[in-house]
């Protein structure tokens, strides 16, 4: 992308609808949502001993690690090249901290939510321009580290809780909100393949590349939430979440001087994913549990809009293909419960 955006002209297609969330706004319109769990979880902690029989909470603090892969491709001017360029973001290793409640008032009213960040300290990027369709005639690539980023994660869920087999299998269908964001660099690059007819830079280390991309989703989801207890201290859990959410993201080409900074260019599309976790808790004595999780999700988008921002102060726009994101962690936790189980 380095050098095959500027091949971008003024196009002319189907655009997604106008009225696009932006990024700043996608974060104040998600934060009241993760916040809101706090006052309820607060209260409940808080309530009479009277009325403490009929709410049951915990919360969890977890840790683990955590693996993203991100990619995303444009097409060039009337779709021609179909694949113009595309970035790739692979193995990026991040360790995360998540906090995260439950809630059950009179036994059947259901919320969750959760707030997680994490520091991607390992990871590899690929920057690669085409002038053929279906990624052939590839003219420029870099190889790039991918290390110092972030992730961050918020989700709220409210639902309806069912018990069967005298309570041991739990089952709460759910509707909620989430947030997600992924801060991407690019850095300590090496320009592989290299066209210097076609602009590219020279074969070797590219100073100074200090580029950044940050995505983000907003939406609401559908799930469930599973639970079984096979003994008085060992319980199975699971959960399931289908999304849809709103796409945005911005990035930083530091190293292109005839475009804008800090934002180069920002991309724009609908998008669905989903989300699946598996784990286990044994309970401790006293209100204490420990539990580990595996989480596995995977998002894409539909075709969108990607815009450049020219330093005179122009605009291009063409057609962003696609965004996909793959994401798996393994968390470990500590569970605190207040009131009755």
């Amino acid at each position: 992308m380095i050098i095959a955006i500027g091949l971008i002209r003024k196009t002319s297609f189907p655009r997604r609808r106008e009225s696009r969330i932006s990024g700043p706004l996608t974060f104040l319109l998600s934060v009241p949502f993760c916040v809101l769990l706090l006052p309820i979880l607060a209260f409940f902690v808080f309530l009479t001993p009277a009325r403490a029989a009929d709410i049951q909470t915990d919360l969890t603090l977890s840790t683990g690690f955590r693996a993203d892969d991100l990619d995303w491709n444009i097409a060039g001017n009337d779709n021609n090249p179909n694949v113009l360029s595309e970035l790739t973001w692979s193995d990026l290793q991040t360790l995360q901290a998540t906090a995260s409640g439950r809630a059950l008032v009179n036994d059947w009213l259901y919320l969750r939510g959760s707030l997680g960040y994490g520091y991607t300290f390992s990871g590899d990027n690929r920057d690669s321009d085409f002038t053929g369709n279906d990624r052939t005639q590839e003219y420029s690539r870099s190889s790039n580290s991918g290390e110092g980023g972030s992730v961050l994660d918020a989700a709220i869920g409210v639902g309806y809780r069912f018990s069967f087999l005298t309570g041991r299998f739990k089952l709460a269908p759910l509707l909620g909100y989430s947030y997600d964001t992924q801060k991407l660099e690019q850095k300590d690059g090496v320009q592989v393949i290299a066209t210097p007819a076609k602009g590219t830079p020279a074969a070797g280390p590219l100073q100074g590349l200090d580029s950044t991309y940050e995505a983000s989703w907003l939406g609401p989801w559908l799930g469930i939430d599973l639970s079984f207890e096979i003994t008085e201290r060992i319980t199975l859990f699971g959960s399931f979440e289908y999304h849809w959410a709103s796409f945005d993201a911005e990035g930083n080409l530091n190293l292109r001087s005839d475009l804008a900074h800090p934002k180069s260019y920002e991309q724009d599309a609908d998008a669905k994913g989903f989300l699946l976790t598996l784990g286990a808790e044994y309970l401790l004595n006293g209100p204490w549990a420990v539990n580990l999780s595996f989480n596995y999700q995977e998002w894409s988008t539909d075709p969108g809009l990607d815009r450049l921002y020219a330093a005179n102060g122009s605009v291009q726009e063409t057609r962003l293909n696609e965004v996909h994101w793959d994401s798996w962690s393994l968390m470990v936790g500590l569970v605190y419960r207040f009131g009755s189980r």
